[in-house]
């Protein structure tokens, strides 16, 4: 069912115009795609309840190291199919299903409805609703008495602090004689999303690298200069960040950055990590524990352990990689 899930999505992005690279096989995303400047890191679950907060936060987390958008994508939730062109949250990241993903980049229909606890809701444009409600000289208390609600509720709905459900959004439509409910967007900005991570979260450190071996090689690229984000149940070790700033103004490097010795596995992640950096826009290296064999896979470089403990500062890194590129 998850591969059927998968190949849809994949389907639907790509007729709508994006990059969309290798399937990833991690448990925090199943894949990322790219459109201009929006990329999205996607994770299929044919029911959205198996979305758990660890990996949640990890999805959530990598997100925000790449200026990525997380969505999850499923078909039901508990024991409910999911909605059409409703939108649904785990942890924090929307969740929908291909019909709205559909709907949402190849029509250029947006959603209107939210799933929260106790059913469907929307929001109202609160200016439309007064600028309507006075247009019909009609008061506060009017507008309650219809609805029945309170006065306080409908001073909420203008005052734009409030939600509603769908019953009463189109019986205030009605009344008013114009529309109100205002379209939702799914897609998380960058500064929605660090706002939603703890602050924890959204600082670079080593302090969660698994591994002696990962701490020791992770410790080494802070040291050249990087700012490190690590990511668990991905793909990728962490994402290595380079802040520089010229006359032309700042630039960030970012690396997709794995560690592992030298296995049949690491060449097959490291095909994933150059699909991912092509498609975000970043660089991948493997540091591996060990002789490595070739210096790169597809546009990952392979780089040995031994090799980086030589390097001193971020310009002989990015010379390093791109020799290796070249070569």
């Amino acid at each position: 069912m998850k591969n059927e899930l998968l190949t849809r999505i994949t389907e639907i992005l790509k007729e709508a115009g994006f990059i969309v690279s290798r399937r990833c096989s991690a448990r925090s995303f199943d894949l990322a795609a790219r459109s201009g400047d929006l990329i999205l890191l996607v994770k299929a679950l044919y029911n959205i309840d198996g979305l758990d907060e660890e990996i949640a936060r990890s999805l959530k987390r990598a997100a925000f190291s790449l200026l990525a958008s997380p969505i999850v994508v499923g078909v039901r939730r508990g024991s409910s199919f999911m909605e059409d062109d409703v939108i649904y949250h785990r942890y924090g990241i929307p969740a929908i299903n291909t019909n709205t993903l559909y709907n949402y980049f190849i029509t250029g229909m947006h959603p209107y409805v939210y799933s929260a606890t106790g059913g469907l809701y929307v929001n109202l444009n609160g200016e439309l609703i007064r600028i309507a409600r006075e247009k019909k000289s009609l008061s506060l208390g009017d507008i309650a008495s219809s609805l029945g609600v309170s006065r306080r509720s409908v001073s909420k709905y203008e005052e734009g602090r409030v939600s509603t459900t769908i019953e009463i959004a189109l019986k205030l439509e009605e009344i008013l004689g114009t529309s109100l409910i205002e379209p939702l967007e799914f897609i998380t900005q960058a500064e929605e999303l660090e706002e939603s991570l703890s602050p924890e979260m959204t600082e670079p450190g080593i302090e969660d690298a698994t591994s002696s071996l990962e701490r020791y090689i992770l410790g080494k690229m802070e040291e050249i200069g990087f700012e490190i984000f690590t990511t668990a149940h991905a793909p990728f070790n962490a994402v290595s960040l380079l802040q520089t700033s010229s006359r032309e103004g700042s630039k960030s490097v970012r690396i997709l950055t794995g560690i592992s010795k030298y296995t049949r596995q690491l060449i097959k992640r490291a095909r994933i990590l150059s699909s991912l950096s092509t498609v975000t826009k970043t660089h991948s290296v493997f540091v591996v524990n060990g002789n490595v064999k070739q210096v790169q896979v597809d546009h990952t470089v392979l780089m040995e352990k031994e090799e980086l403990k030589r390097i001193r500062d971020p310009e002989e890194f990015t010379c390093v990689i791109e020799e290796k590129m070249k070569g």
